[in-house]
């Protein structure tokens, strides 16, 4: 009876240690703001089929101003939504597993949650 005591306790600590430690992290881990507009942009979508589609120093406003929101202003796209995170299935119809760079820098965010600054450069390409 006393080592199902202590195993009961020990792991008691080790769910509440996890759970703390998960909620500090999504606490901690929030998304930058976006801009209210942003200016000079530029979209560069490579189907990898020879085709590229290319729109230079245009703009985004109403705080609609995410990699996401370039390639939407643009482009046809499909998508699904996992968590908070947008992830692209399809651009002007045609699928793949797409990928984007802002500035030649791979962000490591899902696309809506990435804030696009003055100038940027968002490149998507099929992969």
């Amino acid at each position: 009876m006393r080592k199902k005591f202590k195993f009961i306790i020990i792991a008691l600590i080790g769910i509440m240690s996890f759970t703390t430690l998960t909620i500090i992290y999504f606490s901690l881990k929030q998304t930058p703001p976006t801009l209210e507009r942003v200016e000079g942009l530029n979209l560069y979508v490579d189907y990898n089929n020879g085709s590229i589609k290319i729109r230079e120093n245009f703009t985004l406003d109403g705080g609609k101003t995410t990699a996401f929101d370039a390639l939407a202003k643009w482009c046809i796209i499909q998508y699904t939504i996992s968590g908070r995170a947008f992830f692209i299935r399809k651009i002007d119809g045609i699928e793949g597993s797409w990928i984007y760079y802002v500035n030649n820098y791979f962000p490591g965010d899902a696309s809506n949650l990435y804030p696009l600054e003055n100038g940027d450069s968002i490149n998507w390409t099929r992969v």
